[in-house]
């Protein structure tokens, strides 16, 4: 986009005020609504209009309604948040312009630890059990350390709850879609009293792959999945609480048309079987009195199984090569709320150990196999302190301070051409220790009774993880790209400023950032002989993002946002890679819980002209979807019936992040979902 194009934007952004807003009465549901309560930014629950930096929520209506295949496809509604397509069940989030290894996903808190070079840690979480999602654009907050530099997505699902009167609630979830066609399945059942609950949830989808809008079938982007879940809570008193919680999701037969950032263009690639696994201990206090507001301990094991097969090869000597790892999280987290008026403290201890294991065989035509691996057994280690303390200078001023502190160890065993038929070493073991640090300063004005003013000032990292410092690819035809135990941290320099209004029934937000980034870990000469990773790159984020809705009554409501993002590679002065063109979405919903309702949107992104010398340009595109549905009481229960069509005239296009191997990666067509969902 020309720069006269963003001074536009940007002036628009500045001057932007509601033009119209409806009077009357409201409900406080309303307004809650309209000002959403997050908890991932600060460590406990703030309005988005009153917190500085990029904030995004996915509430669970929006789940029920769009009942996406991929937490990608939900949260890429939110401005500054786009899809990357490698697969339909495994899919990127892009924040700003950054992805896969520079933003961090927890599930519930609970760090995901695994490779990124083809996407499948998004594809782990099963939509349906998903409550809501926060997301932070950016390096927005200091309670999170390395690989928040470009932002972090905070999955939090469904769980139980503490009632007066015992009693058993749950749902039935069950839809029918015809692109990718295939069934859903989720059911969940939750029982309650005033001292404990449990909660167990399941699923499953098996799928085909999909066809674009031509008809064709993208080959190889079928997928099978199923969960289950399984919590509990007991209240031991007042004041303190323990949750314990078991996740398991297993995928098998996924297709993985998209090329990533390393796969050679021929053969095809498929997980057999990938599945994710959590273990979690959490224990709560509310003391009674005193400063301290709130104190938290949490214990977990995160597991993340990959089982990769890569065949198809267009001749030569190999057949089949299949890779395996295992990436296990053992983390620790102790978090404290303080409140000294006029200070809110957030802080404590956050610690992490990732561990890898792994190997890759190939099978050759000639009968024989080769077993190596392409990361050799390692292991990082965190240890970090973090604070943050919202300071309330006046009742309208609150200025927010924030820092981290974490002291990083990366270890590797050597490293063999070849495991078996035995080897020369290509690399001894290694051992790196660095301490990385991140800081912020915010502040948010509350300019009127619905106006109000952000501003962040923040510093952060992104330690190289272990793929970055010891991975070992063979790419075919003499490539090879090695690891690079000495690498330094990725530093990122960023700023934002924010501009929001709320109202009764008016709701708009604007925001304005820079992100400039250096030390950029990148393959420096991708394709071409044996290389390792380096420090080589200055990057520059800059962008804008415009957000609004509007209840024009009870039953209406319009919506939509828009966003900008341009990325400029400094050190060789051209495009930054994977930056997604000008998108938006404008939407109109008539109706609520109960009763009948319709909803129809647009999606859309410009043309993307403005791009890398390695890149493809992208044309610009548009798609309607379209909703209806009927809620009611029936049988002591709540039915919602719903019929959708995603891409409703079959608008044929390209995702611009998407990637593919030696082919062009086109959309889904039109897809039409019958869902029936009952409350008990």
């Amino acid at each position: 986009m020309p720069r006269p194009r963003l001074a536009s934007l940007t002036a628009a952004l500045l001057l932007a005020v509601p033009l119209h807003e409806t009077r009357g009465e409201d409900t406080a549901s309303r307004v809650l609504v309209l000002d959403p309560v997050l908890i991932t930014a600060r460590g406990r629950g703030s309005r988005l209009s009153a917190t500085p930096g990029g904030l995004g929520l996915v509430r669970p209506e929006q789940i029920t309604v769009e009942q996406p295949l991929s937490l990608t496809n939900i949260t890429s509604r939110l401005p500054g948040v786009t899809k990357a397509s490698d697969s339909a069940w495994g899919s990127a989030i892009n924040i700003r312009g950054l992805s896969r290894n520079r933003v961090l996903f927890l599930v519930d808190g609970a760090r995901v630890n695994t490779a990124t070079d083809i996407n499948a840690q998004f594809g782990t979480v099963n939509a349906s059990d998903v409550q809501r999602i926060e997301v932070l654009k950016g390096p927005v907050s200091s309670l999170y350390g390395s690989g928040s530099i470009g932002g972090v997505v905070n999955v939090l699902t469904k769980s139980g709850s503490f009632q007066d009167e015992p009693g058993w609630h749950g749902e039935l979830n069950n839809s029918l879609q015809t692109n990718p066609s295939g069934p859903n399945t989720y059911g969940n059942v939750t029982y309650g009293t005033d001292r404990w609950w449990v909660f167990a949830s399941g699923s499953w989808r098996d799928h085909d792959s999909y066809e674009d809008a031509d008809g064709n079938d993208v080959h190889n982007s079928q997928f099978t999945d199923h969960h289950g879940t399984l919590k509990l809570a007991l209240k031991w008193d007042e004041e303190q609480m323990t949750e314990f919680q078991y996740q398991r999701l297993e995928a098998r037969d996924v297709g993985v048309p998209g090329k990533g950032l390393s796969l050679p263009t021929g053969p095809d690639v498929a997980y057999p079987r990938t599945t994710r696994e959590l273990v979690s201990l959490t224990h709560t206090i509310h003391p009674g009195s005193g400063a301290l507001e709130e104190s938290r301990v949490q214990l977990y094991r995160q597991e993340v199984g990959r089982r990769v097969e890569i065949d198809r090869f267009p001749g030569g000597p190999v057949n089949l090569i299949a890779p395996e790892a295992d990436h296990v999280t053992l983390g620790a987290r102790w978090q404290n709320t303080i409140v000294l008026a006029p200070h809110t403290v957030v802080g404590g201890l956050d610690v992490w150990n990732w561990s890898y294991k792994g190997e890759r065989k190939k099978f050759l035509a000639s009968g024989a196999t080769i077993e190596d691996s392409p990361l050799a057994d390692s292991e990082q280690l965190s240890a970090g302190l973090f604070a943050e303390d919202d300071w309330a200078l006046t009742e309208a001023l609150v200025l927010n301070l924030g820092a981290r502190v974490d002291l990083m160890s990366s270890t590797s065993e050597e490293i063999l051409r070849t495991i078996s038929p035995p080897g020369p070493v290509m690399r001894g073991g290694q051992s790196e220790d660095d301490i990385s640090w991140n800081a912020h300063v915010g502040l948010t004005w509350m300019a009127g009774e619905r106006w109000s003013t952000t501003f962040l000032v923040a510093s952060s990292y992104r330690s190289p993880d272990l793929l970055d410092r010891y991975k070992y690819l063979n790419l075919g035809g003499g490539g090879e790209l090695f690891g690079n135990p000495d690498l330094d941290p990725e530093q990122s320099f960023f700023v934002e400023y924010g501009l929001h209004y709320t109202g009764p029934r008016v709701r708009v937000s604007g925001s304005l950032f820079a992100n400039v980034i250096d030390d950029l870990i990148v393959d420096p000469s991708p394709g071409v002989g044996v290389r390792g990773m380096e420090n080589v790159e200055e990057a520059e984020i800059t962008g804008l993002e415009l957000d609004a809705e509007w209840l024009m009554s009870p039953d209406l409501r319009a919506y939509g946002n828009v966003a900008y993002a341009e990325g400029v590679n400094k050190t060789r002065d051209e495009a930054l890679s994977f930056v997604p063109p000008l998108n938006g979405l404008l939407g109109l919903r008539y109706g609520g819980n109960s009763g009948p309702w319709a909803q129809i949107e647009t999606e859309w992104a410009a043309n993307q002209s403005d791009v890398a010398s390695a890149e493809t340009r992208t044309d610009g595109w548009a798609a309607v979807n379209a909703n209806v549905g009927y809620g009611f009481e029936a049988g002591h229960a709540h039915h919602d019936i719903v019929l959708s069509a995603d891409n409703l005239f079959d608008t044929d296009y390209r995702n611009h992040l998407s990637t593919s191997r030696g082919f062009e990666l086109r959309e889904p067509g039109r897809n039409v979902q019958v869902t029936w969902r009952v409350l008990f």
